[in-house]
């Protein structure tokens, strides 16, 4: 057995547990999500083997492969998982298989939500989001088209005790400081991230004996070990003291880093010119960044709201529990709502048995 077929039966394997983890059971159930690449290539299998009647897939030509490759990988996988039957793959979002559809997910190529994709579904059918609602674009889903047809919109609760993976944010910037050659050990950071999000990562470099200031945008959650908070004034003055600038800030769309930013590149130049910046979430001018010479990584920062590196950083573990918990949402919701219970009593029941987050005094 070669390297490349052992991944493979260790990813099929995960699959196994993770469905008998969350009980997943999409038995006489039509799922409408993505064909893709990464750990998210096996979205549309996790849904085929917890006994899903139908999944419609939907693939695309993107930067990381060509729609035919992704469509000949899925079907090669699930063949030799013996549900090839019931995958199809489709190169657009075709209304015809959405209106059979009881489950409908977020990821990738289903996006954007349009109020036409809306108009093809059933009354019945649910929208499970692979992720908190507080991440939530409208221009991925037009959730006013939602409310009005009565398709009920739910997220999945990545701090549910099954779930936890906001846990996993801290190992990532580890990861992300390791690949750029700091030690961690030792070292002393900034850190910019407000909400969940920075809570966990400062709980994080705490428990792991991490040095490091942290900057936050607002007080709406409430902020833990509040003693490592600086004000703009007290960072702006100890610019030199830091190793790295890591810039997690997933809530608000502040300039953060730029000419003109809420630490100016020209400024840092100045006072550490040295210094490394770690970017996954937030708004920062990379071409300020550059044009004074300063170092940040990964080179190709995403734009606010956008995460730089995906889910599946650490390995495809935590994409794959996302994934399988959000399928096991949108499954207790498609259950309620074909079993005539009203959207409001669903999400109820929903909240109360599987990992679900909900949006406040939507849906009614």
């Amino acid at each position: 057995m070669n390297s490349h077929d052992v991944l493979e039966n260790r990813s099929r394997a995960l699959i196994g547990k993770l469905i008998r983890k969350y009980e997943l059971d999409l038995s006489g159930l039509t799922v409408f999500t993505e064909a893709a690449t990464g750990s998210y290539r096996y979205t549309s299998l996790i849904a085929a083997l917890a006994g899903a009647k139908q999944v419609y897939a939907v693939a695309a030509d993107s930067k990381y492969g060509q729609k035919e490759i992704v469509k000949d990988q899925t079907l090669r996988e699930a063949e030799a998982s013996g549900v090839h039957d019931k995958i199809t793959i489709l190169f657009g979002k075709d209304g015809e298989c959405l209106s059979h559809s009881d489950i409908v997910t977020n990821l990738g190529f289903v996006r954007p939500i349009t109020s036409e994709m809306v108009s093809y579904m059933k009354p019945t059918t649910v929208i499970s989001l692979m992720w908190l609602v507080s991440e939530f674009r409208s221009d991925e889903l037009d959730l006013k088209a939602c409310v009005q047809k009565g398709i009920l919109v739910m997220g999945t609760n990545e701090h549910h005790p099954m779930l936890k993976l906001f846990d996993s944010i801290g190992f990532k910037i580890c990861k992300l400081l390791f690949q750029t050659g700091l030690s961690v050990y030792n070292d002393n950071y900034l850190l910019i991230s407000s909400g969940d999000m920075g809570n966990s990562i400062a709980d994080f470099f705490i428990n792991n004996k991490i040095s490091f200031d942290r900057v936050v945008f607002d007080e709406e959650t409430p902020v833990i070990h509040r003693e490592f908070v600086r004000t703009r004034h007290e960072v702006i003055n100890n610019l030199d003291k830091y190793d790295a600038i890591i810039i997690a800030e997933l809530y608000h769309n502040i300039d953060i880093l730029s000419i003109d930013g809420y630490i100016s590149t020209k400024l840092l130049k100045k006072q550490n010119p040295l210094v490394q910046i770690i970017h996954t979430y937030g708004s920062v001018s990379k071409t300020n960044i550059l044009e004074d010479g300063l170092c940040i990584y990964p080179l190709e920062p995403r734009n606010f709201p956008y995460g730089t590196v995906c889910a599946d950083y650490l390995g495809e573990k935590p994409t794959l529990d996302l994934i399988t918990a959000g399928l096991k949402v949108g499954e207790v919701m498609a259950r309620c709502r074909l079993n005539g219970m009203t959207v409001k009593e669903t999400e109820k029941y929903t909240l109360d048995n599987s990992p679900a987050n909900a949006f406040k005094s939507i849906f009614i």
